[in-house]
């Protein structure tokens, strides 16, 4: 599956932190960014992709998607027979890892 970088919404400019943040991203990790529900994404593990490059697959509520850099603008996007909506890709802004919960 390749990602279409087709964006209906401009990019947002990261805020401080936010493409380290992404950079440094691992398989188990867990993430939010503004405006995503409340249930955390967690990362899956980095592919390449031929349109993007890298993008990191992620899950959440048993549906996967992807997040990418594109000209230090990360995107949030949904696989196209799971989400066949605009603003596919979605930008992100305030990428937050989630702490672990302490047992």
């Amino acid at each position: 599956m390749e990602i279409v970088h087709d964006p209906s919404l401009d990019a947002r400019e990261p805020r401080e932190g936010d493409l380290e943040a992404f950079e440094g991203l691992e398989p188990g990790d867990s993430l939010k960014f503004f405006e995503w529900p409340v249930e955390p994404l967690t990362v899956l593990g980095w592919e390449d992709d031929e349109s993007v490059g890298k993008r990191l697959r992620v899950e959440a509520e048993g549906s996967e998607s992807f997040l990418y850099r594109v000209e230090d603008h990360l995107w949030h996007y949904v696989p196209e027979e799971q989400y066949d909506e605009a603003n596919n890709p979605f930008p992100v802004q305030n990428l937050v890892l989630v702490e672990p919960q302490q047992a």
